[in-house]
């Protein structure tokens, strides 16, 4: 049963008001919600039509953004019984979501941390150079770390970008966390779209540091990001250890 606290419209109306589409400011803030355990993995949301009292919406507004959150893992609708919170044991996401890893484990509510094995610019390698149209020898940064929820490894990530996607005066000690967060502060490329493979890997190789994952099973998310000019920018290969990070994928039938 949906809790007291949340029928009541009077009570908590929670309006939305920013300029973004009603869908997303509806699922963002539920989705800061869920983070913050206002209801607890396996309970039931409010209604649709709760949730359209409470916030002033419309029934489609409310699908869409309980869409968005079943998309990214948050919750599991189950028809005729409403939606529910999912298991928070792991870090949950939709494959389809193209936002930093950081962020993703701080919207489920958990701390993220990110320990370096080494920021290096480099000459480009001959893929690399074809890979990012620049010539060969080009220098591209070299990233490799490993990345913690709550003091927990939940991914590995070896990320190579070309030097031209940072300032003239960077160095790679100005790089602290996400990649996409820093480049959003000094103007840099915008990530528009990512083709990506994905693959199983098991390899005792892959990890360091005593807290390597055992058994050595990873989800190899392997990615090309692209900026608005349709410019490829930066390849990821994020290592995601199993049972630790959970993707989900939504998908519908043509015309829904």
């Amino acid at each position: 049963m949906t809790s007291p606290r949340m029928t009541s419209a009077s009570a908590q109306d929670r309006r939305l008001g920013s300029p973004k589409a009603l869908p997303v400011q509806l699922a963002e803030d539920l989705r800061s919600r869920v983070a913050s355990q206002e209801w607890q993995p396996g309970e039931r949301l409010p209604t649709e039509a709760e949730l359209c009292e409470i916030y002033g919406v419309s029934r489609a507004t409310v699908r869409q953004a309980l869409k968005a959150l079943e998309g990214q893992g948050l919750i599991i609708t189950l028809r005729g019984r409403g939606s529910f919170v999912a298991e928070s044991a792991v870090i949950r996401t939709g494959m389809q979501e193209l936002k930093s890893i950081t962020s993703t484990i701080a919207e489920m509510g958990h701390a993220p941390e990110m320990l370096y094995h080494h920021r290096v610019l480099r000459p480009a390698a001959a893929a690399e150079a074809g890979m990012f149209d620049v010539p060969e020898g080009s220098e591209v940064l070299d990233i490799q770390r490993r990345i913690l929820a709550d003091g927990v490894v939940v991914a590995y990530s070896w990320d190579v970008l070309p030097r031209w996607v940072f300032p003239p005066d960077f160095v790679p000690a100005h790089l602290t966390g996400s990649v996409f967060a820093y480049l959003a502060k000094v103007r840099g490329p915008v990530p528009v779209r990512a083709v990506a493979q994905v693959h199983a890997v098991s390899d005792p190789d892959l990890a360091w540091g005593s807290d390597r994952p055992e058994p050595p099973l990873y989800i190899l998310l392997d990615q090309l990001h692209y900026e608005t000019s349709d410019r490829p920018f930066m390849h990821t290969r994020s290592y995601f250890v199993e049972g630790r990070f959970s993707f989900t994928v939504l998908r519908t039938s043509p015309g829904h």
